[in-house]
Protein backbone atom coordinates (compact mmCIF):
# COMPACT_ATOMS: atom_id res chain seq x y z
CA UNK A 1 0.00 0.00 0.00
CA UNK A 2 1.07 3.75 -0.81
CA UNK A 3 0.08 6.79 2.08
CA UNK A 4 -0.25 10.01 2.19
CA UNK A 5 -0.48 12.68 4.94
CA UNK A 6 -3.64 13.34 5.86
CA UNK A 7 -3.68 16.97 5.21
CA UNK A 8 -1.32 18.97 7.69
CA UNK A 9 -2.11 16.82 10.53
CA UNK A 10 1.22 14.13 9.54
CA UNK A 11 -1.26 10.96 10.18
CA UNK A 12 -0.82 8.22 7.06
CA UNK A 13 -3.91 7.21 5.38
CA UNK A 14 -4.09 4.78 2.46
CA UNK A 15 -4.26 6.40 -0.83
CA UNK A 16 -7.19 3.48 -1.70
CA UNK A 17 -9.79 3.68 0.86
CA UNK A 18 -13.56 2.21 1.08
CA UNK A 19 -17.15 4.04 0.28
CA UNK A 20 -19.28 2.16 2.22
CA UNK A 21 -21.96 3.23 0.26
CA UNK A 22 -22.93 0.02 -1.55
CA UNK A 23 -22.76 -2.11 1.17
CA UNK A 24 -25.66 -0.69 2.76
CA UNK A 25 -28.11 -3.89 2.16
CA UNK A 26 -25.68 -6.23 2.21
CA UNK A 27 -25.59 -9.59 4.53
CA UNK A 28 -22.58 -9.63 7.22
CA UNK A 29 -20.52 -12.01 4.85
CA UNK A 30 -20.35 -9.81 2.06
CA UNK A 31 -19.31 -6.97 4.19
CA UNK A 32 -16.68 -8.68 6.36
CA UNK A 33 -14.54 -10.13 3.29
CA UNK A 34 -14.69 -7.06 1.65
CA UNK A 35 -13.13 -5.43 4.56
CA UNK A 36 -10.96 -7.87 5.50
CA UNK A 37 -9.53 -8.07 1.69
CA UNK A 38 -9.19 -4.19 2.16
CA UNK A 39 -7.72 -4.12 5.48
CA UNK A 40 -5.40 -7.49 4.36
CA UNK A 41 -3.58 -5.15 1.69
CA UNK A 42 -3.44 -2.26 3.60
CA UNK A 43 -6.38 0.03 3.51
CA UNK A 44 -6.97 2.19 6.44
CA UNK A 45 -9.72 4.54 5.56
CA UNK A 46 -13.33 3.53 5.54
CA UNK A 47 -16.12 5.71 5.12
CA UNK A 48 -19.19 5.33 6.39
CA UNK A 49 -22.28 7.82 6.01
CA UNK A 50 -25.06 5.20 6.17
CA UNK A 51 -27.66 5.50 9.11
CA UNK A 52 -29.11 2.02 8.67
CA UNK A 53 -28.81 0.28 11.93
CA UNK A 54 -28.04 -3.20 10.66
CA UNK A 55 -25.31 -1.50 8.33
CA UNK A 56 -23.48 -0.28 11.26
CA UNK A 57 -24.14 -3.27 13.35
CA UNK A 58 -22.26 -5.59 10.33
CA UNK A 59 -19.64 -3.02 10.10
CA UNK A 60 -18.96 -3.01 13.87
CA UNK A 61 -19.04 -6.96 13.98
CA UNK A 62 -16.33 -6.87 10.64
CA UNK A 63 -13.81 -4.54 12.08
CA UNK A 64 -14.00 -5.88 15.78
CA UNK A 65 -11.06 -7.43 15.96
CA UNK A 66 -9.50 -4.48 13.67
CA UNK A 67 -10.54 -0.98 15.01
CA UNK A 68 -7.22 0.01 15.26
CA UNK A 69 -5.92 -0.72 11.90
CA UNK A 70 -8.32 1.78 10.09
CA UNK A 71 -9.35 5.14 10.29
CA UNK A 72 -13.40 5.67 10.00
CA UNK A 73 -15.54 8.65 8.83
CA UNK A 74 -18.72 9.26 10.12
CA UNK A 75 -21.04 12.15 9.54
CA UNK A 76 -22.95 14.17 11.48
CA UNK A 77 -26.36 14.87 10.01
CA UNK A 78 -26.54 11.74 8.27
CA UNK A 79 -30.03 10.19 9.93
CA UNK A 80 -33.35 8.10 9.39
CA UNK A 81 -36.99 9.59 9.51
CA UNK A 82 -39.87 6.70 8.93
CA UNK A 83 -36.68 4.00 8.27
CA UNK A 84 -35.43 6.03 5.16
CA UNK A 85 -32.44 7.89 4.77
CA UNK A 86 -32.49 11.63 6.10
CA UNK A 87 -30.52 14.63 6.08
CA UNK A 88 -30.94 16.77 9.86
CA UNK A 89 -29.51 20.01 11.16
CA UNK A 90 -31.14 19.55 14.51
CA UNK A 91 -28.39 19.01 16.65
CA UNK A 92 -30.38 16.51 19.34
CA UNK A 93 -31.49 14.23 16.45
CA UNK A 94 -27.76 14.13 14.96
CA UNK A 95 -25.56 13.60 18.42
CA UNK A 96 -28.34 10.59 18.87
CA UNK A 97 -27.06 9.73 15.59
CA UNK A 98 -23.78 9.63 16.47
CA UNK A 99 -23.95 7.89 19.75
CA UNK A 100 -25.45 5.59 17.87
CA UNK A 101 -22.73 4.57 15.37
CA UNK A 102 -20.19 4.28 18.30
CA UNK A 103 -22.64 2.04 20.27
CA UNK A 104 -23.29 -0.03 16.59
CA UNK A 105 -19.04 -0.14 15.81
CA UNK A 106 -18.31 -1.31 19.05
CA UNK A 107 -15.82 2.50 19.51
CA UNK A 108 -15.34 5.20 21.63
CA UNK A 109 -14.54 7.11 18.73
CA UNK A 110 -14.69 8.09 14.85
CA UNK A 111 -11.29 9.40 13.52
CA UNK A 112 -13.03 11.99 11.22
CA UNK A 113 -16.56 13.45 12.27
CA UNK A 114 -17.92 14.86 8.43
CA UNK A 115 -20.71 17.22 8.41
CA UNK A 116 -22.31 15.50 6.14
CA UNK A 117 -23.61 16.62 2.92
CA UNK A 118 -23.25 20.44 2.85
CA UNK A 119 -24.07 22.20 -0.84
CA UNK A 120 -26.60 25.08 -0.54
CA UNK A 121 -25.31 28.72 0.97
CA UNK A 122 -28.09 29.02 3.43
CA UNK A 123 -27.50 25.21 4.71
CA UNK A 124 -23.59 25.86 5.34
CA UNK A 125 -24.94 29.19 7.40
CA UNK A 126 -26.66 27.04 9.32
CA UNK A 127 -24.61 24.74 9.85
CA UNK A 128 -21.13 26.86 10.80
CA UNK A 129 -23.29 29.46 12.72
CA UNK A 130 -24.36 29.61 16.64
CA UNK A 131 -25.79 26.33 17.77
CA UNK A 132 -25.17 24.68 14.14
CA UNK A 133 -23.39 21.31 13.62
CA UNK A 134 -19.98 22.56 13.60
CA UNK A 135 -20.46 24.03 17.36
CA UNK A 136 -21.66 20.04 18.09
CA UNK A 137 -18.72 18.59 15.76
CA UNK A 138 -16.52 20.57 18.07
CA UNK A 139 -17.91 19.88 21.23
CA UNK A 140 -17.74 16.09 20.37
CA UNK A 141 -14.02 16.43 19.49
CA UNK A 142 -12.82 18.41 22.67
CA UNK A 143 -14.76 14.96 24.29
CA UNK A 144 -12.40 12.78 22.40
CA UNK A 145 -15.55 11.17 20.67
CA UNK A 146 -14.17 12.54 17.27
CA UNK A 147 -10.18 13.16 16.22
CA UNK A 148 -10.62 15.41 12.62
CA UNK A 149 -13.19 17.23 11.41
CA UNK A 150 -14.15 17.63 7.98
CA UNK A 151 -17.13 17.84 5.77
CA UNK A 152 -18.93 16.09 2.58
CA UNK A 153 -20.07 18.59 -0.25
CA UNK A 154 -20.36 18.42 -4.36
CA UNK A 155 -20.27 22.27 -5.15
CA UNK A 156 -17.37 24.49 -4.68
CA UNK A 157 -18.21 28.02 -3.71
CA UNK A 158 -19.96 25.98 -0.47
CA UNK A 159 -16.29 23.49 0.03
CA UNK A 160 -14.88 26.78 -0.56
CA UNK A 161 -16.00 28.67 2.04
CA UNK A 162 -15.32 25.82 4.63
CA UNK A 163 -11.93 25.70 3.28
CA UNK A 164 -11.34 28.98 3.74
CA UNK A 165 -13.27 28.67 7.61
CA UNK A 166 -10.27 27.08 9.09
CA UNK A 167 -12.48 24.41 10.51
CA UNK A 168 -11.90 21.78 8.77
CA UNK A 169 -9.14 19.43 8.24
CA UNK A 170 -10.93 17.20 5.27
CA UNK A 171 -12.88 17.90 2.69
CA UNK A 172 -14.80 15.06 0.93
CA UNK A 173 -15.42 15.57 -2.78
CA UNK A 174 -16.72 13.81 -6.41
CA UNK A 175 -13.85 13.60 -8.06
CA UNK A 176 -13.71 12.18 -11.74
CA UNK A 177 -13.66 12.91 -15.39
CA UNK A 178 -17.06 13.23 -15.82
CA UNK A 179 -17.89 15.59 -13.19
CA UNK A 180 -14.65 17.57 -13.55
CA UNK A 181 -16.24 18.59 -17.34
CA UNK A 182 -19.06 20.92 -15.36
CA UNK A 183 -19.45 23.72 -13.48
CA UNK A 184 -18.57 23.87 -10.07
CA UNK A 185 -21.95 25.03 -8.62
CA UNK A 186 -23.78 22.86 -10.18
CA UNK A 187 -26.81 20.80 -8.06
CA UNK A 188 -25.97 16.86 -7.52
CA UNK A 189 -29.15 16.39 -9.08
CA UNK A 190 -28.28 17.61 -12.73
CA UNK A 191 -25.14 15.83 -12.60
CA UNK A 192 -26.84 12.31 -13.27
CA UNK A 193 -29.35 14.00 -16.22
CA UNK A 194 -27.55 13.56 -19.68
CA UNK A 195 -29.17 16.22 -21.11
CA UNK A 196 -26.60 17.95 -18.60
CA UNK A 197 -23.35 16.99 -21.19
CA UNK A 198 -24.75 17.72 -23.88
CA UNK A 199 -25.11 21.74 -22.99
CA UNK A 200 -22.48 24.61 -24.22
CA UNK A 201 -20.23 25.34 -21.71
CA UNK A 202 -19.73 29.45 -21.04
CA UNK A 203 -16.10 30.58 -22.11
CA UNK A 204 -15.96 31.91 -18.31
CA UNK A 205 -17.36 30.83 -15.75
CA UNK A 206 -18.17 32.91 -12.54
CA UNK A 207 -17.84 30.13 -9.95
CA UNK A 208 -14.47 29.11 -8.51
CA UNK A 209 -13.08 26.30 -10.32
CA UNK A 210 -13.12 22.81 -8.82
CA UNK A 211 -8.78 23.00 -9.87
CA UNK A 212 -9.39 26.13 -7.99
CA UNK A 213 -10.45 24.68 -4.91
CA UNK A 214 -8.08 21.75 -4.98
CA UNK A 215 -5.03 24.30 -4.73
CA UNK A 216 -7.03 25.96 -1.94
CA UNK A 217 -7.21 22.96 -0.04
CA UNK A 218 -3.59 21.99 -0.76
CA UNK A 219 -2.64 25.71 0.61
CA UNK A 220 -4.45 25.36 3.52
CA UNK A 221 -3.29 21.53 4.36
CA UNK A 222 -7.14 20.55 4.20
CA UNK A 223 -6.87 16.72 2.90
CA UNK A 224 -9.27 16.05 0.06
CA UNK A 225 -11.21 12.70 -0.05
CA UNK A 226 -12.29 11.51 -3.38
CA UNK A 227 -15.65 10.15 -3.79
CA UNK A 228 -17.49 8.88 -6.46
CA UNK A 229 -13.99 8.29 -8.24
CA UNK A 230 -16.17 6.00 -11.02
CA UNK A 231 -19.07 8.69 -11.21
CA UNK A 232 -21.40 5.61 -10.05
CA UNK A 233 -19.83 3.17 -13.09
CA UNK A 234 -20.81 5.40 -15.66
CA UNK A 235 -17.23 5.41 -16.48
CA UNK A 236 -17.46 1.61 -16.67
CA UNK A 237 -20.37 2.17 -19.41
CA UNK A 238 -19.51 2.60 -23.38
CA UNK A 239 -23.20 4.97 -23.34
CA UNK A 240 -22.32 6.72 -20.49
CA UNK A 241 -22.99 10.65 -21.75
CA UNK A 242 -19.84 11.91 -20.60
CA UNK A 243 -18.61 9.75 -23.55
CA UNK A 244 -15.21 8.94 -21.57
CA UNK A 245 -14.96 5.24 -20.96
CA UNK A 246 -12.14 3.98 -18.46
CA UNK A 247 -11.02 1.41 -16.16
CA UNK A 248 -11.22 1.47 -12.27
CA UNK A 249 -7.48 1.87 -12.51
CA UNK A 250 -7.70 4.40 -14.79
CA UNK A 251 -10.36 6.18 -13.13
CA UNK A 252 -8.40 5.61 -9.57
CA UNK A 253 -5.08 7.07 -11.42
CA UNK A 254 -7.53 10.24 -12.44
CA UNK A 255 -8.58 11.10 -8.93
CA UNK A 256 -5.23 10.80 -7.29
CA UNK A 257 -3.41 12.84 -9.43
CA UNK A 258 -5.32 16.21 -8.23
CA UNK A 259 -4.25 18.07 -5.88
CA UNK A 260 -5.10 18.04 -2.16
CA UNK A 261 -6.22 14.31 -2.73
CA UNK A 262 -5.01 11.99 0.48
CA UNK A 263 -7.31 9.01 -0.72
CA UNK A 264 -9.95 8.07 -2.64
CA UNK A 265 -12.90 5.59 -1.49
CA UNK A 266 -14.36 3.74 -4.03
CA UNK A 267 -17.93 2.20 -3.51
CA UNK A 268 -17.17 -1.60 -3.43
CA UNK A 269 -19.98 -3.95 -3.69
CA UNK A 270 -17.79 -7.15 -3.30
CA UNK A 271 -14.13 -8.46 -2.26
CA UNK A 272 -13.58 -8.87 -6.30
CA UNK A 273 -14.77 -5.11 -6.51
CA UNK A 274 -12.44 -4.32 -3.69
CA UNK A 275 -9.48 -6.08 -5.36
CA UNK A 276 -10.03 -4.23 -9.19
CA UNK A 277 -9.41 -1.07 -6.69
CA UNK A 278 -6.60 -2.24 -5.07
CA UNK A 279 -5.11 -3.36 -8.43
CA UNK A 280 -4.18 0.41 -9.16
CA UNK A 281 -0.99 -0.24 -6.68
CA UNK A 282 0.66 -3.10 -9.15
CA UNK A 283 -0.37 -1.45 -12.34
CA UNK A 284 1.54 -0.35 -14.71
CA UNK A 285 2.26 3.40 -16.42
CA UNK A 286 -0.03 2.31 -19.20
CA UNK A 287 -3.06 0.69 -17.36
CA UNK A 288 -2.93 4.03 -15.57
CA UNK A 289 -2.85 6.15 -17.96
CA UNK A 290 -6.13 8.36 -18.17
CA UNK A 291 -5.23 10.95 -21.02
CA UNK A 292 -8.47 9.61 -23.16
CA UNK A 293 -10.65 11.56 -21.54
CA UNK A 294 -9.33 14.38 -23.92
CA UNK A 295 -11.52 12.58 -26.53
CA UNK A 296 -14.24 14.35 -24.51
CA UNK A 297 -14.83 17.66 -26.63
CA UNK A 298 -16.12 19.56 -23.35
CA UNK A 299 -12.55 19.24 -21.90
CA UNK A 300 -10.27 21.72 -22.54
CA UNK A 301 -7.05 20.22 -21.97
CA UNK A 302 -4.37 20.96 -24.81
CA UNK A 303 -1.63 23.30 -23.18
CA UNK A 304 -2.75 22.45 -19.05
CA UNK A 305 -1.19 20.15 -17.31
CA UNK A 306 -3.10 17.24 -15.33
CA UNK A 307 -0.19 15.85 -13.27
CA UNK A 308 -0.28 12.78 -14.91
CA UNK A 309 3.44 12.51 -15.18
CA UNK A 310 3.40 11.22 -18.69
CA UNK A 311 5.69 13.31 -19.25
CA UNK A 312 8.49 10.90 -17.07
CA UNK A 313 10.89 9.85 -16.62
CA UNK A 314 13.08 13.07 -16.37
CA UNK A 315 16.89 12.01 -17.14
CA UNK A 316 17.37 14.52 -13.63
CA UNK A 317 14.91 12.69 -11.99
CA UNK A 318 12.51 16.24 -11.48
CA UNK A 319 8.79 14.77 -9.95
CA UNK A 320 7.32 16.99 -12.94
CA UNK A 321 3.37 16.22 -11.82
CA UNK A 322 3.81 16.88 -8.38
CA UNK A 323 6.39 20.32 -9.23
CA UNK A 324 3.71 21.60 -11.16
CA UNK A 325 1.28 20.58 -8.47
CA UNK A 326 2.91 22.80 -6.37
CA UNK A 327 3.90 25.91 -8.43
CA UNK A 328 0.27 25.68 -9.62
CA UNK A 329 -1.13 25.82 -5.95
CA UNK A 330 1.45 28.23 -4.98
CA UNK A 331 0.05 30.76 -7.64
CA UNK A 332 -3.63 30.22 -5.82
CA UNK A 333 -1.97 30.99 -2.64
CA UNK A 334 1.57 31.07 -1.67
CA UNK A 335 2.25 30.20 2.44
CA UNK A 336 5.17 28.32 4.37
CA UNK A 337 3.09 24.66 4.22
CA UNK A 338 3.59 24.83 -0.04
CA UNK A 339 7.21 26.39 0.19
CA UNK A 340 8.00 23.18 2.75
CA UNK A 341 6.67 20.42 0.36
CA UNK A 342 8.49 21.80 -2.48
CA UNK A 343 11.94 21.89 -0.40
CA UNK A 344 11.45 18.45 1.14
CA UNK A 345 11.81 17.29 -2.61
CA UNK A 346 14.65 15.52 -3.88
CA UNK A 347 15.03 17.14 -7.34
CA UNK A 348 13.48 20.72 -7.77
CA UNK A 349 12.87 22.65 -11.23
CA UNK A 350 16.22 24.45 -10.73
CA UNK A 351 18.02 21.15 -11.70
CA UNK A 352 16.03 21.35 -15.21
CA UNK A 353 18.44 20.97 -18.26
CA UNK A 354 15.80 22.10 -20.62
CA UNK A 355 16.06 18.73 -23.08
CA UNK A 356 12.88 18.40 -24.04
CA UNK A 357 12.14 15.01 -23.75
CA UNK A 358 9.29 15.63 -20.92
CA UNK A 359 7.70 18.01 -23.43
CA UNK A 360 8.21 15.68 -26.72
CA UNK A 361 5.73 12.84 -24.18
CA UNK A 362 3.15 14.84 -22.54
CA UNK A 363 -0.28 14.43 -24.26
CA UNK A 364 -1.36 17.65 -23.70
CA UNK A 365 1.25 19.51 -25.29
CA UNK A 366 1.86 21.14 -21.66
CA UNK A 367 5.20 23.85 -22.01
CA UNK A 368 6.80 21.68 -18.95
CA UNK A 369 10.25 23.82 -19.66
CA UNK A 370 8.03 27.19 -18.79
CA UNK A 371 6.42 25.30 -16.40
CA UNK A 372 9.89 24.19 -14.59
CA UNK A 373 11.13 27.82 -15.31
CA UNK A 374 8.22 29.47 -13.42
CA UNK A 375 8.53 27.10 -10.31
CA UNK A 376 12.55 27.85 -9.74
CA UNK A 377 11.37 31.49 -10.20
CA UNK A 378 8.53 31.18 -7.54
CA UNK A 379 10.36 29.01 -5.08
CA UNK A 380 14.24 30.36 -5.55
CA UNK A 381 15.41 26.74 -6.64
Amino acid sequence: MQYRKLGKKGVDVSIIGLGAEHLEHAPLDTIASVVNTALNEGVNYIDLFMASPDVRDNFGTALKERRHQVMVAGHLGSTLKNGQPNRSRDSTICEHYFNDLLTRLQTDYIDILMLFFVDEVDDYDKIFGPGGLLELALRLQKEGKARFIGMSSHRVPVALRAVDSGYIDVLMLPINPAIDTLPGDIAVEDVWQASTYRQPRPETDPTPSRRELHHACAANGVAVVAMKPYAAGWLFNKKNPSAIVLTPVQCLSYALSQPGVCTAVPGCRTANEMRAALAYLEATDEEKDYSAIDTNTIWKLQGSCMYCNHCLPCPVSIDIGTVTRLTDTARYASNNLVATRYESLSVTASACTECGVCVERCPFKVDVIANMKQAAAIFGS
